[in-house]
């Protein structure tokens, strides 16, 4: 086996040092799931090459609770379609018996066995995405990755299996010392912090009203979801930060439907 190496990138000329730490930061997120593909040529053939120039590796925020994605076709280069490899930079929060590196290579994997299914034509999930099949857990387990039965998600990908643990130890090492911008994640006080800006200040004559136009009401706390289930007459409620809320994107499992903004 070929010892994994970092290349040399070409100079940065932006003068930013975050923004330079960044870049190659998702750099080295891009070459290290790339030279897992090629540790796996073997058993996952032509994942290489559809890495290499069909996915986008980025890392960012995101208020979703996910390490990270895979969505086919989400960008554009020209008159190409390229999927996007997205992983989560708040790397601070993971799973709690491996390391931030390692979650982030786990991540990195669990998301490329969805690029060699994708590109293979593999029905790998159900459910909108959110249910991994049989068919995903031979490719996590092929891979490097242990998996785990689990009612609602199917598969799981808690860890490195023993040999993805031993293949990929060196890669973990260049992780380890890679992540170096980590992004802060929005919390509830950040939507709290912005409710208060958008609160009338007081006037010089202390009567509590502000000149001028009104002042937007502060934001609610909290979204009240619901779906189609209902227990007795009432509708089933999910409570979500209102930093957090995405319409359309939190499905039921029971009855199939997304929910929806039912008031605050």
């Amino acid at each position: 086996m070929t010892a994994f190496e970092l290349t040399a990138d070409e100079p940065d000329t932006s003068g930013s040092a975050p923004t330079d730490a960044h870049r190659a930061m998702t750099a080295l997120l891009a070459r290290v799931v790339i030279e897992v593909a090629r540790r796996r040529q073997d058993e996952l053939s032509g994942l290489t090459e559809t890495l290499q120039d069909r996915v986008l590796v980025t890392t960012g925020e995101t208020s979703r609770r996910a390490y990270g994605w895979f969505e086919p076709d989400a960008w554009r280069h020209g008159e190409q379609a390229v999927s996007e490899l997205f992983v989560n930079a708040d790397f601070a929060d993971h799973a709690k018996w491996i390391s931030p590196a390692e979650n982030v290579l786990v991540t990195l994997l669990h998301e490329a066995c969805h690029v060699y299914a994708d590109a293979n034509k593999i029905k790998d999930t159900s459910r909108d995405g959110r249910y991994h099949n049989r068919r995903f857990g031979e490719l996590a387990l092929c891979i490097g990755l242990q998996i785990e039965r689990d009612r609602q998600t199917g598969v799981r990908t808690p860890q490195l299996s023993a040999r993805g643990a031993a293949d990929y130890r060196d890669l973990i090492e260049h992780l380890e010392s890679g992540l170096v911008v980590v992004r802060r994640p929005r919390t509830l006080a950040d939507a709290d912090a912005e409710s208060s800006k958008s609160a009338p200040e007081a006037s010089a004559d202390g009567s509590g009203l502000a000149a001028g136009p009104a002042a937007p009401a502060p934001r609610a706390r909290y979204v009240f979801a619901s779906c189609g289930c209902r227990m007795g007459r009432r509708p089933v409620t999910l409570r979500v930060a209102q930093g957090s809320w995405r319409p359309g994107v939190i499905r039921c499992t029971a009855c199939g439907q997304p929910f929806t903004d039912g008031g605050v």
